[in-house]
């Protein structure tokens, strides 16, 4: 069903049309030659690309047979394995097999502009062997290997400088560049067309299991494969369908399409899939340039880390650039405008039972992996991310005004994702470390309004934990991780039709959530302990010191705050009559939090349980969360206060009894 979806998308933007050619390749390099074959200047003139690729994009010619043995090469363009004959990975000591493949490739190249030289007769392929005869098997003058420390190699640019040389790729300019020339690109078409009629006449014909058509040319192998692809994909190319075990070798069909091809078993064509998964040729080229094109297109594909998720609309391309926007950059302005009017940005609005596509993959060496794929209407993906953000609604605390970037918007996907890494000495994340199944579960509880699995609570949480240790009450300013944390928790009562236990956005009057309370609780005390100490206190603050306990065995660890907080009140009084009336204000917060526990006892501390369960620890996370952000609003409003009337003040000098006042729990 998926490599249906996949074709049907080649098809209805004409991808197919174009076979002949890979369509906007980066190439770097461009070697420009006299009609003699000579150098012109010192090296190869570089062209200028996008921040995403090095190179200039062009649409270059692209065989049709099969390039995974290595010892194919492309049409004018390729790197300096193919052209050169030399190992494009110096720091790699090359093995028999593979010395025998580069050799065979870099004749391939040659052969080619030899082949097309002999049939149109065109004195620009001649200059290109003269080029070659005049190297006489030796590398070209622009290139030297560098041998200090990891071996590499260093090309020296038209501009008379030196850089090192990338995975990139080289093509010819004899009085203009030949790939740019109508009439070369009318010859790789021909020789392209004969590629592919060859290619038909000598397939057995069955029956597609993509498209169900019978009696059509079954490929022996589906190609092109997918390139440009990140980590962990090879960079040579990766594809979906393969059998490279002997448990997919059944019926026969294996030794079916090694005898065919007059080859002996592990003579290279093992990995290829054969008639293990009949498809015609024309159907599996079409869903992989289908994915060729969509990992090409922002609007269409978000990397995260090992994670790729891909997405299209049946028909309305544009649908799916809302989308993308919404997982990538979803900032305040974006998701209002979505809330209110989804397709304001669109002259005509799709309808509504359009059908979207979803699928999540990872790369395992030269495989695709399919981890996770949905089919929904834009009516209901529509549904489902407005539900996604309003689950994920949180008042912030002190976030103040952000770069509009994928790095810095609360709720993109990437920095949700960050709250579940350990960043290093500078603060930046491994994406490398993220776990493909936590991305799908992401991107499914976005698209399909489903709940992420209740275990990812346990690497938030525990971040959580590390973070206050370490920075305190600094830590509450990751607003990504408390909306993620309500999304989970949101989702997962509404899962078992407890609508009570759903968690608002903002700090609620009254609750009986005894995991919440307590969160709250000892945010009231951690404030308590700061007014007490003027707001400077010295050392590390109760919920540094207890966070950890109070969140996962609450009965010990405020049978330990209760008796501090005794102390912090008696200090706070002897303050005078501003820190009484401090006092007081605070102690009415303490108890109309603890009125809230059952059963509560006079003069007594309040119940608390042994032990908290994930998902209340995830309950204790938000309540001591929002209990911080509604002091920081009213920390704000104060200082607003205090400019109007001309003495503007700082967070420290906030007095506790004018905050509580109006923030009452």
């Amino acid at each position: 069903m998926l490599l249906k979806l996949l074709y049907d998308f080649a098809e209805s933007r004409r991808l197919l049309d174009h076979l002949a050619f890979k369509r906007k390749t980066p190439v770097r390099w461009i070697i420009e030659l006299d009609e003699e074959g000579k150098l012109l200047g010192v090296g190869p003139r570089e062209t200028q690309g996008s921040e995403r690729n090095k190179g200039k994009e062009y649409d270059v010619p692209k065989t049709s047979r099969a390039t995974g043995s290595g010892q194919v090469a492309d049409f004018l363009v390729d790197d300096i394995g193919a052209i050169f004959g030399l190992n494009t990975k110096p720091d790699q000591e090359l093995k028999p097999r593979a010395i025998t493949n580069l050799r065979a490739k870099h004749e391939d190249f040659w052969r080619q502009i030899k082949e097309a030289h002999a049939v149109t007769g065109k004195p620009t392929f001649h200059a290109l062997l003269r080029f070659r005869e005049s190297l006489a098997g030796a590398q070209p003058s622009f290139l030297r290997l560098d041998s200090s420390g990891s071996p590499k190699w260093i090309i020296r640019r038209a501009s008379d400088d030196e850089v090192r040389l990338g995975n990139d790729l080289f093509t010819f300019d004899v009085g203009g560049i030949l790939i740019d020339d109508e009439a070369v690109c009318q010859y790789w078409r021909q020789v392209h067309g004969k590629e592919m009629t060859q290619a038909e006449e000598a397939a057995q014909m069955g029956v597609c299991l993509i498209t169900g058509e019978t009696g059509v040319p079954i490929a022996r192998t589906h190609t092109p494969m997918v390139t440009g692809l990140p980590k962990p994909a090879k960079g040579t190319g990766a594809g979906i369908v393969g059998a490279d075990k002997a448990a997919f070798w059944s019926y026969g069909l294996q030794k079916a399409a090694i005898e065919e091809a007059g080859e002996e078993p592990g003579g290279g064509r093992d990995k290829n899939p054969g008639y293990l998964s009949p498809c015609s040729i024309r159907a599996s080229k079409g869903y992989l340039l289908a994915l060729q094109h969509l990992s090409s297109h922002d609007d269409h594909w978000l990397a995260l880390g090992p994670a790729w998720l891909c997405f299209w609309a049946a028909e309305t391309e544009k649908a799916s650039g809302l989308f993308a926007q919404l997982l990538r950059r979803p900032d305040t302005l974006t998701i209002r405008r979505f809330m209110t009017s989804p397709w304001s940005g669109l002259e005509k609005p799709p309808p509504d039972t359009e059908k979207f596509n979803v699928v999540t993959l990872t790369a395992a060496g030269p495989r695709i992996v399919v981890k996770d794929w949905l089919q929904v209407s834009l009516g209901e993906a529509v549904v489902n991310f407005k539900a996604w953000f309003g689950d994920m609604e949180i008042q912030p605390i002190n976030w103040g005004n952000v770069e509009d970037d994928d790095d810095r918007a609360p709720l993109s996907v990437r920095r949700l994702a960050h709250a579940t890494l350990r960043p290093d000495s500078r603060g930046r994340f491994d994406e490398d470390k993220l776990k493909p199944d936590l991305m799908a579960s992401l991107y499914r509880a976005a698209l399909s309004g489903s709940a992420p699995s209740i275990t990812l609570l346990k690497p938030l949480l525990e971040r959580l934990q590390a973070n206050i240790a370490k920075t305190g009450t600094k830590a509450l300013y990751d607003q990504s991780r408390f909306a993620l944390l309500r999304l989970i928790v949101n989702r997962h009562h509404r899962n078992r039709n407890e609508q009570n236990m759903q968690i608002q956005a903002k700090l609620p009057a009254k609750t009986d959530d005894t995991a919440y309370n307590c969160g709250c609780l000892l945010s009231v005390l951690n404030s308590l302990q700061r007014s007490a100490h003027d707001g400077k206190l010295q050392g590390a603050s109760i919920a540094e010191r207890y966070y950890g306990s109070a969140s996962t065995n609450p009965s010990a660890a405020f049978s330990i705050l209760w008796r501090l907080h005794q102390h912090h009140l008696k200090k706070l009084r002897q303050k005078g009559e501003k820190g009484q009336r401090a006092a007081h204000r605070i102690k009415e917060s303490i108890t109309g939090i603890c009125s809230q526990f059952a059963p509560p006892k006079p003069c007594q501390p309040p119940q608390m349980p042994r032990v908290f369960t994930l998902v209340e620890q995830a309950r204790f996370a938000l309540g001591f969360y929002q209990q911080e952000a509604a002091r920081a609003e009213a920390v704000r409003l104060w200082k607003e206060k205090q400019l109007a009337a001309g003495k503007p003040a700082a967070e420290e000098e906030a007095p506790e009894e004018e905050l509580f006042a109006d923030n009452q729990v």
